[in-house]
């Protein structure tokens, strides 16, 4: 493939190409009149730089990452894993951004609260401690390399769902609409996820504790009056609907 037909292809331009082959990070093949010719082994090592541009690595590095035997599996394992890292981050930035500019247009009010509300790592280990007053110290370690350096993440997923709840309340949905139990399954999900390993039994003993601990009862709503008594009502149903199968 000729150079004009890369850039046509990716968006990347043919000067960019042809600094690429400069420095020696994707060299093309030669053709006797000296244009060059793109095998698709360079067209899958153009996608790599690509993935790595986007993550903002510096081109030496990103040569140097490449030079030698590549694993090709691995790097693309790797890219993953930091793209979703990225999305993760954005996906709080984005929340944070979209609640922000309600607050200009005087939509919604965004109290300093509001910012920091819902589950944070220490609460995380308060549901930690009362799961391991029943079931055991054997989740503790565990649950610290999940959370460790995903704190803001963290709290977001579990606010995500929280508001959900907060709204499915206010529109009077029943807790056993596919909507709310889809909801209460993401929530299972990320327990699991950034929390401990949590068998449904598990799950149901903490649900029961938003609205019977004051302190969880209290945290929860926060996003509205009466939703820690709604998502508990609504994990309850899960659990017996997974239980019963």
């Amino acid at each position: 493939m000729r150079i004009n037909e890369v850039a046509k292809l990716t968006g990347v331009s043919a000067r960019t190409l042809q600094y690429y082959d400069e420095i020696g990070l994707l060299i093309p093949q030669k053709l006797d009149n000296g244009y060059r010719d793109y095998t698709d082994e360079n067209l899958e090592k153009l996608q790599k730089i690509l993935f790595y541009r986007c993550l903002k690595f510096k081109l030496n590095d990103i040569k140097e990452m490449l030079e030698g035997d590549i694993d090709n599996l691995k790097i693309l394992e790797q890219q993953r894993d930091l793209i979703l890292k990225e999305k993760e981050k954005f996906e709080v930035i984005l929340y944070n951004i979209e609640k922000t500019i309600k607050n200009y247009k005087g939509e919604q009010e965004m109290t300093i609260e509001e910012k920091f509300n819902g589950f944070k790592k220490e609460d995380l280990n308060k549901y930690e401690d009362q799961a391991i007053e029943k079931y055991g110290k054997g989740t503790v370690e565990e649950s610290k390399k999940r959370q460790n350096g995903k704190e803001d993440i963290v709290a977001e997923k579990f606010n995500s769902v929280f508001r959900s709840m907060a709204k499915y309340k206010k529109d009077r949905v029943s807790i056993e609409e596919k909507e709310v139990q889809s909801k209460v399954e993401n929530l299972y999900n990320y327990m699991n996820e950034y929390a401990f390993d949590c068998s449904i039994e598990v799950f149901s003993y903490i649900g029961k504790g938003y609205s019977q601990n004051p302190e969880f009862k209290n945290n929860i709503d926060k996003f509205g009056e009466g939703v820690a008594e709604y998502t508990s009502k609504a994990i309850d149903e899960y659990c017996k609907s997974r239980l019963n199968k």
